[in-house]
């Protein structure tokens, strides 16, 4: 590595440590609103929820790595253009080949941890956050039951009550065990019901019971009463577990049973495992494309044009995810999409700044 190398390492890295730690905390908030509810109302304590956001650090940690590499990449090399710094390297006879190489290589060592991270940490680390949560689900006391709203239960079961009225009387019942991505694993819904909160039970009435395999109906029947037990009841509604957190060997597995089934949310998935990485080597082309861009333009960035050209990524790695696992657009696209528009935006730019 040579001394020029260096200088943008020192230039970059304690941006990149200052960015990730921001995003870490804003991603890790996100994960504390998802329990906070139910820690408040069971009165769980302040240790449980810490082991619960800390068991969710590497999953925080897969965007954030990548994120921000394209934070500090652009707000250091927009500092190096703003100060003349490129000016005089260039004016010295360094060629925008000597800029490109250690960006490269920065971009690829963060994409080899956030890879390392995304199938080695955080596989086994989401499983320990979800045990926790259970622990948290399982506290008491039980939620306030109102009529109208969505639940959920310690199985992981949302259960919608239409009306509830003095005496622990309940009508319109609808209990959805979820399946995953292919749609409820099971349905229950019963015209009337009553609680007995003695026996930790429901009594239902008027029983409608379906089960589904593969998102077809595989068994449906009726019948006049059953009784449902409830444990650890919270309002809310759980929602599906993201597929690019299974390990890959799962995903495959997935991805082969069944092959006459359409998959498009393991496929998406499958995509995002391989593209999520990379994108930080796209990242490093990209800023660098950009500083030499507008450099060259005489027009550096702003912080909040920083801010605008990182959020892009998220806001079209969203989109373009919830696309693909619906099935609406290809799941090649929707997981290498948004990493394609940076690299193909940055090579534009290179080529255009590199002619000049």
């Amino acid at each position: 590595m040579n001394r020029f190398s260096r200088y943008l390492f020192r230039e970059i890295l304690p941006l990149y440590a200052a960015g990730l730690a921001v995003l870490l905390v804003l991603l890790l908030t996100n994960f504390l609103l998802g329990v906070l509810a139910d820690a408040l109302a069971r009165g769980v304590p302040a240790a449980l929820v810490a082991r619960y956001l800390l068991f969710k650090l590497p999953a925080a940690a897969g965007p954030g790595l990548t994120l921000a590499l394209l934070f500090a990449s652009l707000l250091g090399l927009t500092r190096l253009s703003q100060d003349g710094e490129i000016k005089a390297a260039l004016l010295l006879g360094l060629s925008p080949r000597r800029f490109l190489m250690p960006m490269l290589g920065l971009g690829l060592m963060v994409s080899l941890l956030a890879l390392a991270n995304d199938e080695l940490v955080v596989p086994w680390s989401e499983q320990r956050a979800l045990e926790v949560q259970k622990d948290i689900l399982l506290r008491s006391p039980e939620t306030v039951l109102k009529a109208g709203s969505f639940f959920t239960d310690a199985l992981g079961r949302s259960i919608y009550i239409g009306a509830l009225s003095p005496g622990g009387h309940l009508s319109d019942v609808t209990v959805i065990s979820p399946g995953g991505s292919q749609g409820p694993r099971d349905v229950i819904q019963a015209g009337s019901g009553d609680l007995d909160q003695a026996a930790g039970v429901w009594r239902l009435h008027d029983l409608h019971f379906r089960v589904f395999h593969d998102s077809r109906l595989a068994l449906d029947f009726r019948a006049t009463d059953g009784t449902l037990p409830i444990r650890g009841l919270s309002a809310g509604v759980t929602g599906t577990p993201d597929l690019v957190y299974l390990p890959l060997t799962e995903l495959l597995h997935r991805l082969r049973s069944d092959p006459g089934q359409r998959k498009p949310a393991e496929w998406t998935a499958l995509n995002r495992k391989l593209a999520e990485p990379l994108a930080a080597t796209a990242f490093a082309l990209f800023a660098l494309a950009v500083a030499l861009f507008t450099f060259r333009r005489g027009m550096p960035l702003g912080f909040v044009s920083v801010l605008l050209l990182t959020f892009v990524y998220y806001a079209t790695g969203s989109v373009s995810n919830l696309l693909g696992a619906q099935g609406t657009i290809p799941a090649f696209v929707a997981g290498w999409t948004p990493v394609a528009l940076y690299v193909v935006a940055g090579g534009l730019l290179l080529t255009l700044s590199w002619r000049r």
